[in-house]
Parts: structure tokens; C-alpha cells; sequence
């Protein structure tokens, strides 16, 4: 079989995009914080390490929401374009480097999990939950807390007007001790 232009230029893209990091999944094998740690990846079924890969956690400029780290969470590592160093280092400087999807420019992102691990989510609109048991489900009818105890610290915590806890209804009332206008709970 003669081989054409065609031909060639597969084989030129296939050997170029086998070189290239994207994106591989892994797992944490030491946390040294909660945005630093060593992953195990696995490129073609055989495992590798990267050391001191940054971590992704959802933040912005006023609020957070973050699931700490352990050593067997697994995710994965992506790399860069191009060198990230000097902005990891909060510099926005031009790098003087021209490497590409080089394995030095990764990020940790957590939860890729392999099918046989994935936990079972409880039904809501958004459920935050642990593998002991206490499950947060927001839905557009409610707010479902489960497991364990439950505190709720404050300098002061309200209750809506004519609301239900355990089964008894707190309606808000005033009492005429001397405190008039000051309104206080009372169970029903």
C-alpha cells in the first residue's frame, strides 16, 4: 500500500499529541497544606509522581468553599500551556521561559474519581456530605440537615415568626414585664 501526504501529516499529529500533557488523573499521596501536594498519576496504566503541585480549590475574592485534603482524594493533574511559575508566585510578569505542557506547570483539581469509588449523592439541588453520615440538601422547598448533632454558633440566632422545631410551634410574642415592645419566643 502507498503511503500519501495524507498519511504522513496523521502520523506527524498522533506522535505530536502523544508528547503533549493535558490533563491525567491521579491521587494525593502527601499533603504538605491544603494547596500544596505529591500526586501519583497514571499516564497509559502506569503510575508517576509529581511533587509539590498546587492545589485548585473553589474561591473567589470574598468567599470560599473548601473540602480539605487527604492523602488517597483523588483528581486530577493538568498542565499549562506555557510556564506558570512567576504567577503562582503572585508575579503577573511575562515568564522568560518557553516551554510548553511542561510537566512542571501542573495544578492539583480534586474530585475525579473512578466509577467503583464514587459515593452515591442524596437527592437536592445541593448536597454537601461526609462518608460519616452528616448530609447539608438545599432544594427550592428547603434546607434537610442529617447526621449527628448539630450546632449553630452566633452572636444571636433568629427564628422565622411561627416556626415549627420538633414539632412545636414558636410564635413571636412580647411580654409586659417592663421589657414592653421588647418580643421574646414562646412555645406553644
Amino acid at each position: 500500500m502507498n503511503r500519501n501526504y495524507i498519511d504522513s501529516l496523521s502520523d506527524f499529529i498522533r506522535g505530536l499529541s502523544g508528547t503533549m500533557l493535558v490533563e491525567k488523573p491521579c491521587k494525593i499521596t502527601k499533603v504538605y497544606s491544603q494547596y500544596l501536594v505529591d500526586v501519583e498519576y497514571y499516564d497509559n496504566n502506569k503510575a508517576d509522581m509529581l511533587y509539590k503541585v498546587p492545589v485548585k480549590h473553589l474561591q473567589t475574592q470574598s468567599s470560599y468553599i473548601f473540602l480539605g485534603l487527604n492523602v488517597g482524594d483523588r483528581g486530577t493533574v493538568r498542565f499549562f500551556d506555557n510556564d506558570v511559575a512567576d504567577y503562582y508566585r503572585s508575579s503577573l510578569s511575562t515568564s522568560t521561559e518557553s516551554r510548553l505542557h511542561n510537566i512542571n506547570d501542573n495544578l492539583f483539581s480534586l474530585g475525579y474519581y473512578p466509577q467503583t469509588e464514587q459515593y452515591i449523592i442524596p437527592e437536592g439541588d445541593v448536597v454537601i456530605g461526609t462518608n460519616s453520615g452528616a448530609v447539608i440538601s438545599l432544594n427550592g422547598d428547603g434546607i434537610t440537615i442529617t447526621g449527628g448533632s448539630i450546632s449553630i454558633n452566633g452572636s444571636s440566632v433568629n427564628i422565622g415568626e411561627n416556626s415549627t422545631i420538633d414539632g412545636k410551634i414558636f410564635l413571636e410574642h412580647t411580654h409586659s414585664n417592663g421589657n414592653e415592645g421588647n418580643p421574646t419566643g414562646g412555645v406553644l
